[in-house]
């Protein structure tokens, strides 16, 4: 897969919002290459929102005064957010893909703009239409939404420290908590944007996988936010700051957007109640893969995989060819064999293939007790540790399935190796004897990134206005 990163387009190179016509030169979603047309609504979308950082733009930091005056934004700003139907022309990964700019903004204006509205209409659009992902980007529009602007806070708080190490060399002790953190937010995005195509590819819907990363993303993401406010108090950014107070009105905003640790509840108690049809289904998977042999994997499996390629709702006819919900774990075991077969001497290769293969070991303990879960208290401890584990192992199997099918980085082992690394230990597994530490590989291109003005996203999204920021404070180009 290649990245996609839109091209070069300067923040002087566009309209001032103010200055623009409502919807002039803004394509109705699904207007020529779908993918392209994801970027191009994104990227029009952050013009419309105006520099982050300045204080002139009617976007800027204005903008949660902005939602307030405007419950929801009408003109320009109101003509390019998606709504219901821009689901089927584009799929739900697309409408995530372009709201990307709002949700990294602001959590609180992002819940008010788009997750509230989109969210009220999709439960009678998933009704009508239940083949269209409506019901899952309903689930996960918070969880997505929570990423985003946690990949702001992310890549503020690694640019303040790759600017101060040059003089404080202490904080270089932050790199590799960074490095992970950036690892996490990978795997996380990674599972909710295969969560939010697999409707498109799979036969009898996503449940446990929708389920699975409603539940896990929050709370790794709310652990990424306490290592960030670690790192920023240890780098001198006290509360008062700019930086923590974002950070701080963030943590506020997650209870009304329904991605807290209380919200959390309800899709673990969904989680549990899919674990039997998830073993069920694992199992017709598993008959399925042997029956195709070697190399015999779903042939919708690497599409679902393939995050660049665009997968909507009727474009698709999947037929005799739609896969079962568990193809999802499959990809465990066969991408440790994949990466262990590989001809390569690659150090982190190795190591990630022994890590894919102690997890694939896990997930076959797992199943064993699935088949009453179901019909378990959600209470019972028992239950929750194993719907626990379950997500965990889900968010292996899309890192691992992500990262097959992408180049460049995302292709490479090294935040993968990290990323799994981290679920191994969440899960109190053994971790293979290995002399390989992905950290510093890591750190390095989420480093690169800022300076770049990359997002943190598994797209290496271009920041619009990231020239503007550099201008202002070196007076570079």
């Amino acid at each position: 897969m290649t990245l996609t990163r839109p091209g070069p387009l300067a923040p002087e190179e566009v309209a001032r919002p103010t200055a623009v016509p409502p919807c002039a030169g803004v394509p109705p979603l699904g207007e020529g290459p779908l993918s392209a047309d994801v970027v191009l609504r994104s990227r029009w979308l952050d013009v419309l929102l105006g520099d982050p950082a300045g204080s002139d733009g009617p976007r800027g930091r204005t903008v949660t005064a902005a939602a307030q005056r405007d419950p929801l934004p009408s003109g320009a700003l109101g003509a390019v957010l998606p709504g219901p139907a821009d689901v089927r022309r584009v799929g739900a990964d697309g409408i995530v893909r372009v709201l990307r700019p709002l949700f990294r903004r602001d959590l609180g204006v992002g819940f008010a703009w788009a997750v509230r509205p989109l969210s009220g209409v999709l439960g009678a659009a998933g009704g009508a239409e239940p083949a269209g992902g409506h019901g899952d980007l309903a689930a996960l529009l918070g969880p997505a939404a929570l990423i985003a602007a946690a990949g702001g806070v992310l890549h503020t708080t690694a640019r303040l420290v790759d600017g101060l190490i040059a003089h404080e060399p202490g904080v270089r002790q932050w790199q590799p908590v960074l490095a992970a953190v950036f690892a996490d937010l990978l795997a996380c995005e990674s599972l909710t944007a295969v969560a939010l195509r697999a409707p498109a590819l799979t036969e009898g819907g996503t449940p446990a996988l929708t389920a699975a990363a409603g539940y896990v993303v929050p709370h790794l993401v709310g652990q990424a936010l306490d290592d960030l406010e670690l790192v920023l108090n240890g780098s001198g950014f006290g509360p008062g700051t700019t930086e923590r107070r974002t950070l701080a009105k963030l943590a506020a905003d997650r209870a009304a957007a329904g991605v807290d640790a209380a919200a959390t509840a309800a899709r673990q108690a969904r989680l549990i109640q899919a674990l039997p049809t998830l073993a069920d289904q694992a199992a017709g998977a598993s008959r399925t893969l042997d029956a195709r042999g070697e190399g015999g994997e779903h042939p919708q499996l690497r599409r679902l995989f393939r995050l660049g390629a665009t997968v909507a709702a009727g474009t698709e006819a999947p037929g005799a060819d739609a896969m079962p919900a568990a193809a999802v774990a499959a990809v465990l075991p066969e991408a440790a064999a994949r990466l262990a077969g590989r001809p390569d001497d690659d150090p982190a290769v190795a190591a990630l293939a022994r890590v894919a293969r102690r997890l694939a070991t896990e997930q076959r303990r797992l199943r064993l007790p699935y088949p009453t879960a179901g019909h378990s208290d959600p209470a019972d401890p028992v239950t929750r540790g194993l719907s626990d584990r379950q997500a965990l192992l889900l968010l292996a199997a899309a890192v691992l399935g992500v990262g097959q099918e992408a180049d460049g980085f995302l292709g490479g082992p090294h935040w993968a190796l990290l990323a799994l690394v981290r679920v191994t230990g969440r899960l109190g597994a053994p971790l293979p004897a290995t002399d390989v530490d992905p950290a510093g590989d890591v750190w390095a291109e989420l480093a690169e990134r800022t300076r770049q003005g990359v997002d943190c996203d598994v797209y290496g999204t271009e920041l619009l206005w990231a020239k503007a920021g550099r201008r202002r404070a070196g007076g570079g180009t």
